[in-house]
């Protein structure tokens, strides 16, 4: 099949623009942060993008507590995770640009490869952010190309992640090349560790010394909620495995740029949702305000670019995942 992109749909009232190809179908959200909301598999017709089964997609307002209308899908968060002051600002939750719409173009429309530029600036932060999405034909990957402008007139720091929301089962594994893990949260009552506590990927130890292996997926009757970071990646890569279908998702990042993940496992014990957000970020912790005093952030010089390259990729005929390269390429059993 030839690759195909439309911006002829909206859902829910807001602009998409549809790209797909013989394997894959993503549709951008662009009047909603340009969110990856759908992220198809057409061999197995399956969306590998959470979907909140609650929070419908609504024309999101800028400022408010991502919390109450995060609906699933892959968010670009920028800059800070979770809300902050820093520098007399009043950061919101996830940053700036996942309430806002973008502008948008279709740059490339041909059987063998099609793309969409997308830009927004940012309204406290002087950031200039833009993206190109390409698919292209034969391929069971997303290609995007970023960047990221300082347009004010002093240095800005910032904290920047790729916040991919994935659908799971209790079949499912995380693969990730990391080594040593931070823990942030872990409910209910700490049970992985207080705030701050450090050990190795990927066995945490609960209070009764057992070690958890955090690569398994728990059923969402397990009523908990981890929030951990990988503050020592090997490489830049992450990966969800169903094991019994032999199908999984992967995302693949500059690991120069996005030096950590974090980990949001939801298993039932936030709001009942089940959801595993693995995800590539700049730095830790969550608020830019302490990342700063950590040293674990990005930053730009007045009239700096940030420029990269990442994918977000189909695999199938592996249960585990050892190694994923630059253009794709996967390595496992």
């Amino acid at each position: 099949m030839a690759c195909t992109i439309t911006d002829e749909w909206t859902y829910r009232g807001m602009k998409t623009v549809i790209l797909e190809n013989e394997f894959i179908k993503s549709t951008v959200l662009v009047d909603f942060g340009a969110k990856i909301h759908e992220f198809i598999f057409k061999p197995s017709n399956r969306d590998f993008m959470y979907h909140h089964p609650r929070v419908e997609c609504r024309t999101p307002v800028f400022g408010v507590n991502v919390d109450n209308w995060w609906t699933g899908g892959m968010d670009e968060a920028i800059p800070t995770g979770h809300p902050c002051q820093y520098k007399g600002e009043e950061y919101p939750f996830l940053g700036e640009v996942w309430s806002l719409p973008w502008q948008y173009e279709i740059q490339k429309q041909n059987g063998n490869e099609v793309s969409v530029y997308l830009r927004r600036p940012l309204i406290i932060s002087p950031l200039i952010v833009e993206r190109w999405v390409s698919l292209r034909r034969d391929e069971k990957l997303l290609r995007f190309r970023h960047k990221v402008t300082n347009v004010g007139n002093t240095s800005f720091d910032f904290l920047w992640g790729l916040h991919p929301g994935f659908a799971i089962n209790s079949d499912c594994r995380i693969d990730l090349p990391a080594g040593e893990m931070f823990v942030q949260e872990s409910t209910p009552d700490n049970q992985l560790g207080e705030p701050g506590t450090r050990y190795q990927w990927p066995f945490a130890t609960d209070k009764t010394g057992k070690p958890i292996d955090i690569r398994k997926i728990l059923s969402p009757a397990a009523g908990t909620m981890e929030f951990h970071y990988a503050t020592e990646l090997k490489e830049g890569w992450l990966a969800i495995t169903d094991t019994k279908a032999k199908e999984g998702v992967g995302l693949v990042f500059p690991k120069e740029i996005f030096n950590c993940a974090w980990l949001w496992l939801v298993y039932g014990g936030w709001r009942g949702i089940y959801t595993a957000a693995v995800e590539a970020w700049t730095g830790y912790p969550a608020k830019l305000s302490e990342a700063v005093v950590d040293g674990k952030y990005s930053k730009l010089a007045a009239g700096e670019k940030l420029e990269c390259e990442s994918i977000l990729m189909v695999h199938s005929g592996f249960e585990e995942i050892a190694h994923i390269n630059p253009e794709g390429k996967v390595s496992g059993k």
